[in-house]
């Protein structure tokens, strides 16, 4: 097979027909073959979007000789920027040494933020071969600045290799508090037992976005509910100044093996100086953890806080591990609402029915066929849509 139809097509700008043509090529005549190059380049330059993405594929497959014309493509300033992007995505399959260096400079250069966005994914792509050369600009006169350091701090951290832990170790007292961040949410995936210690000194760090992100590492610990004393650690962060942090802490601690958990959601719950955002975090975390001591706290919440009543049905429903249970409860909870002097609300209905159906009880039809007399459509064809998805499980 020789290339003069693709040639023929390319002078005529049918790429598509280009492609083809390179896609039929035989792998073995596809490497280091200067004419096949020539045509893909040609592609990549003057293709659309889709072809450029079909293109990315052959490339790799020329081999080394690829690397220096890519190289001049993302380096050369006078093309368009998305052919610069395009050549810089298939950098990022080249583990080379030149096509590494050429990435790194993008970086420093912080020439456009998609460019260099395109060139820290492409490092990563590359992994660990890429850490050395990212690990350079780590130092700050390497660096060049904050944002190309918050760049190489977040390029090791999507590689996710045990060997990107001691050069961000380095940088966990950074005094900008974005590169903290990024270094906390980075060593956070490791279960390296330098961590531990780090991320439990950060939960006082003057930093709110330091202290959120630790809170989310720590939790994914929560196997180590007891060895760390996490309970008792993370309990200041649901009272903390800044309220994104309190809500990372409600969040993370249904992750957290302890039986004292729910009693401090609880608390929290019930105090009127919570604020709602944190209340509806909570209510979340206490159906995600959904034991019995849980649901027991969201149903008490039912008659205690109308306004989130819709919401902690809605976490009630979601529940899984004592789904039966939360049937019951919540069945229980429906009957007594008859004997309130003030009806339930039709929304506070719907989603008694809505969760109902997702909780799987078939003892629960009876009830819900109560609530096919109710005068309000709506409430009717939730009932409705409840018993159905019950009735598919028989």
């Amino acid at each position: 097979m020789d290339l003069s139809r693709a040639i023929a097509a390319a002078d005529n700008g049918m790429w598509s027909s280009v492609i083809d043509c390179l896609q039929d090529f035989p792998l073995d005549r596809l490497k280091d073959n200067d004419r096949v190059l020539d045509l893909a380049l040609q592609v990549l330059l003057h293709g659309d979007l889709e072809q450029q993405w079909t293109i990315a594929k052959i490339i790799p497959k020329l081999g080394e000789i690829a690397l220096q014309p890519l190289i001049e493509l993302v380096n050369n300033p006078d093309i368009d920027l998305e052919d610069r992007w395009a050549a810089g995505r298939i950098l990022g399959g080249f583990n080379q040494p030149q096509s590494i260096a050429a990435l790194v400079t993008l970086i420093q250069q912080d020439e456009d933020p998609e460019l260099t966005a395109i060139a820290t994914g492409a490092l990563a792509q590359i992994g660990t071969p890429a850490i050395a050369a990212l690990t350079a600009l780590l130092v700050p006169t390497a660096a060049g600045g904050s944002s190309q350091l918050a760049l190489a701090v977040g390029t090791l951290a999507r590689i996710r290799h045990s060997q990107t832990i001691e050069p961000l170790l380095q940088l966990v007292d950074n005094p900008d508090p974005q590169i903290r961040t990024l270094v906390i949410e980075a060593l956070g995936s490791f279960h390296d037992p330098r961590v531990l210690p780090l991320l439990i000194s950060k939960l006082t760090d003057v930093s709110a976005s330091v202290r959120k992100a630790t809170v989310v590492a720590l939790c994914l610990r929560g196997d180590l509910a007891t060895e760390l004393n996490l309970l008792d650690r993370l309990q200041p962060l649901l009272f903390d100044l800044n309220l994104e942090v309190c809500l990372a802490a409600a969040r993370g601690l249904a992750r957290v093996n302890d039986p004292g958990v729910v009693p401090l959601l609880a608390k929290v719950l019930g105090s009127s100086q919570t604020p709602d955002r944190l209340k509806s975090a909570v209510i979340l975390a206490l159906g995600w953890i959904g034991t019995q001591p849980a649901i027991d706290v969201l149903i008490a919440a039912l008659t205690q806080t109308d306004p989130f009543a819709p919401e902690l049905m809605i976490a009630i429903g979601k529940t899984e591990r004592e789904r039966t249970y939360a049937s019951q409860q919540l069945v229980a909870y429906w009957r007594s609402s008859h004997l309130a002097a003030t009806p339930l609300p039709s929304i506070v209905k719907q989603e008694i029915a809505t969760a109902l159906g997702n909780l799987g009880n078939l003892a629960t039809v009876p009830d819900l066929e109560q609530l096919l007399t109710d005068p309000d459509d709506r409430v009717r064809l939730h009932a409705h849509t409840a018993i159905a998805k019950l009735s598919s499980t028989i």
